[in-house]
């Protein structure tokens, strides 16, 4: 297989993953100064590698990516787009609800901040998304999110205390498979709700 797919890591458990490099799919967000993905890549050069690897196959041979991404898909009970990186370009996000459609056995999670992106492609599908895709606007401070469609949200709570969220917003545990196996967290969100997650 040439896509680099993640089996989990501490956060993730067992969850099947495919990220890119961090900040290059990314877009310009205070975020981008305290980015946990990018440090990490800083810490393990062997996962900036693989995320690199990944960002130069979908660029050079997107049918090859995403005929990968979708064996894995279909083989799998969960899967995330995007530990690392963010949707690239509309016709992604317009192949992940395909892939989505076509294999909804998988629970399949993708946090974004491509709104725009993903306001368009939502838009001339008439505002409809398979069930087993979720797909989480992701908010920061100073970060204006357009959510027209009311799709789940995932705010921070900063090292001050203060946060984005509601007051509703559900608290992220830290362990996703647990909440994947129990239908719990960011798996089972729906439209207008909140999670919130406790600044790395």
């Amino acid at each position: 297989m040439n896509v680099k797919i993640s089996n989990g890591n501490s956060k993730m458990g067992k969850i099947p993953s495919v990220s890119f490099p961090s900040l290059l799919t990314c877009i310009k967000c205070d975020c981008n100064k305290i980015c946990y993905a990018h440090k990490l890549e800083k810490l393990r050069p062997s996962v900036r590698q693989s995320y690199l690897h990944n960002w130069n196959l979908y660029k050079s041979d997107r049918e090859t990516y995403w005929r990968e991404i979708e064996a894995t898909i279909m083989l799998s009970r969960f899967f995330r787009f995007h530990v690392s990186g963010d949707i690239p370009d509309q016709d992604y996000i317009h192949r992940m609800i395909d892939v989505a459609n076509r294999h909804q056995h998988c629970e399949i999670l993708c946090f974004t901040k491509k709104f725009d992106m993903c306001n368009k492609e939502i838009s001339e599908r008439k505002g409809e998304l398979p069930n087993n895709l979720h797909l989480i606007y992701s908010g920061w401070k100073n970060l204006k999110m357009k959510n027209p469609y009311n799709l789940p949200e995932a705010h921070v709570r900063y090292r001050d205390g203060t946060t984005t969220a509601m007051e509703e917003a559900i608290e992220c545990d830290g362990d996703c498979t647990e909440c994947a196996i129990t239908d719990s967290g960011c798996w089972v969100l729906k439209k207008g709700e909140q999670v919130v997650f406790t600044q790395h």
